[in-house]
């Protein structure tokens, strides 16, 4: 049991890798985009990016489940509760603030014809910022937990 415990956390620990590296870099790719020709390659890369770190979240929430089904004592320590809810909460916010502005994104950097950035998408850029702040708050709050396990 012990062994399947610990492939667990190696599976865990290369869910968390996959899927949160891209998403803390998602936001600073946009933001070091200077043309409209280099916002559709990095959306380009974004799409799989995400497609990647999805199934990384994944990993991280199904390993974590099954690392607690084989040792119950997870379900009871606040640590390991507080971060489950944080991994739901980052996934309802995600898709219902973030992915949706995204896709309008892609969709006027796909539409625009000239080399420069539209104003209507640097709009965009700002009001995704806060929602880029709220998301990597929630990802450094689950790491913590996972890392330190305070409680």
């Amino acid at each position: 049991m012990s062994h399947l415990y610990t492939f667990m956390v190696g599976i865990h620990i290369l869910g968390a890798i996959v899927g949160i590296g891209p998403t803390l870099f998602v936001y600073r790719m946009l933001k070091a985009c200077e043309n409209s020709d280099e916002l559709v390659v990095t959306h380009k890369m974004i799409a799989k990016l995400n497609a990647l770190s999805s199934i990384g979240f994944g990993l991280l929430f199904i390993s974590g489940l099954v690392m607690g089904f084989l040792n119950r004592a997870l379900f009871q320590s606040a640590w390991y509760l507080l971060a489950i809810a944080l991994m739901v909460i980052l996934a309802v916010y995600s898709s219902i603030f973030i992915e949706p502005k995204m896709k309008s994104m892609l969709k006027i950097s796909m539409e625009n014809k000239g080399k420069h950035i539209p104003v209507e998408y640097t709009e965009l850029l700002r009001k995704i910022s806060v929602s880029n702040i709220v998301e990597k708050s929630l990802i450094v709050m689950i790491l913590v937990l996972m890392v330190f396990k305070p409680f």
